[in-house]
């Protein structure tokens, strides 16, 4: 399992593909005459991306060079064909579309059929995540921070604008993609690749990661998603080694992108809070001031998230349950799979109980029907809290 373009590069795909035709292109341009012709290409092909005075590069062409490179990746990888994932990813994906700055173009979200945690977006909306990292982040949450910061990376255009700088240093990888005989549509892919493999800046990755927190926060995610992401993906990061690129090479430390998270999260003063246990488990825990604290025990690592990780993902959909006018405990409701019970609020995925939770009950479901009365009791007080509050007070 590596940890990729979230942290780290898409640089399997740019070294096993795009490298391979670059070159092969490239050493085939043995004629001067060729080289001359091509060059003429080159330039009509200039003049087909209709570029303003500025260089820069419109919508329309953003989308025609993320089409074409959008197709050479899923021609690489594979589209994982299992219609309730591409169905959960596409949902989400759009719930965060519906809150983002360029709603105008047409995104699409799909998962490549490979183990690797990536995930990449290519300009004009096309954004992907690899199969390993939906079994490494299980959650709605966590994959709705994975999908905000890709699509911060569409709406603030970060690629196309690493290849409006780069324009014409891309003149062999035009030609290459010429020579070997695709024309313009593997010139294209071959120019956004190449901007990929050379990554997003400090500020174009910090500049994500603000714009992918906004929109899970808007959009009814956990707060702590994306700080939770974060500290995951370093976390693989660091047991898979130093590679050396990607988030190693020229992006923002780990640990600077981190702090920045939990300076987003402080003005929002979450309640109910994660909390860590001596004994290496969590809670999530609220006090009330009609006296006592209502609090929810999380034992066990599952899903790739220690207990810690699951209470912050947890308080965080709580905060947001919590936002709405009063709670209804009756809307606290249990999806049971063979594996796993989800805890839903509504359409909102709160907490995903695993077969190391349900210790000591005879099932899955019945441990999420333990956690669904805890949570209950929670909205109980919260809305008596809530109603006292807005009683006028005696004169």
């Amino acid at each position: 399992m590596h940890a990729t373009e979230f942290l780290l590069c898409p640089n399997d795909y740019l070294k096993d593909n795009v490298a391979k035709q670059y070159f092969t292109a490239v050493f085939h341009v043995k004629q001067i005459a060729k080289l001359i012709v091509m060059l003429g290409c080159f330039l009509t092909l200039m003049t087909s991306f209709h570029l303003a005075e500025a260089g820069m590069i419109g919508e329309k062409q953003e989308q025609e060079m993320g089409k074409a490179a959008a197709e050479q990746i899923e021609a690489h990888y594979g589209v994982l064909n299992d219609y309730q994932t591409a169905e959960r990813v596409e949902r989400i994906g759009q719930s965060l579309v519906a809150v983002c700055g360029r709603q105008n173009l047409k995104y699409s979200f799909k998962v490549l059929n490979t183990e690797d945690v990536n995930a990449m977006a290519c300009p004009g909306g096309y954004v992907y995540v690899f199969k390993g990292l939906l079994d490494y982040m299980p959650s709605d949450a966590e994959l709705a921070a994975v999908l905000g910061h890709e699509i911060g990376h569409v709406v603030k255009r970060h690629t196309v604008h690493q290849i409006e700088k780069n324009m014409w240093t891309q003149l062999v990888t035009i030609l290459a993609g010429i020579a070997s005989g695709n024309g313009d549509a593997l010139a294209m892919s071959m120019v956004v690749s190449d901007a990929l493999a050379a990554g997003y800046s400090r500020a174009d990755e910090n500049a994500a990661d603000r714009e992918g927190f906004a929109y899970a926060l808007k959009a009814g995610y956990s707060p702590y998603a994306m700080l939770v992401t974060m500290n995951k993906l370093q976390e693989l990061a660091l047991q898979s080694g130093n590679p050396g690129w990607g988030i190693f090479d020229s992006h923002p430390q780990p640990e600077q992108r981190i702090h920045n998270i939990n300076k987003m999260l402080v003005p929002l003063d979450i309640q109910p809070a994660p909390s860590k246990r001596k004994n290496g488990g969590a809670c999530v825990r609220e006090h009330f001031a009609d006296g006592g604290d209502w609090e929810m025990e999380i034992r066990e690592t599952a899903g790739g998230s220690d207990p810690f990780y699951r209470a912050e993902l947890l308080a965080g959909a709580l905060y947001q349950i919590r936002r709405k006018d009063m709670i209804d405990p009756t809307h606290f409701i249990v999806f049971e799979a063979s594996d796993r019970a989800e805890i839903f609020y509504e359409d909102m995925q709160l907490f995903i109980v695993f077969r190391q939770d349900a210790a000591g009950f005879s099932s899955i479901g019945e441990c999420a029907g333990h956690y669904v009365e805890q949570l209950r009791e929670w909205a109980d007080r919260v809305n008596r809290n809530k109603t006292n509050q807005s009683k006028p007070v005696a004169k």
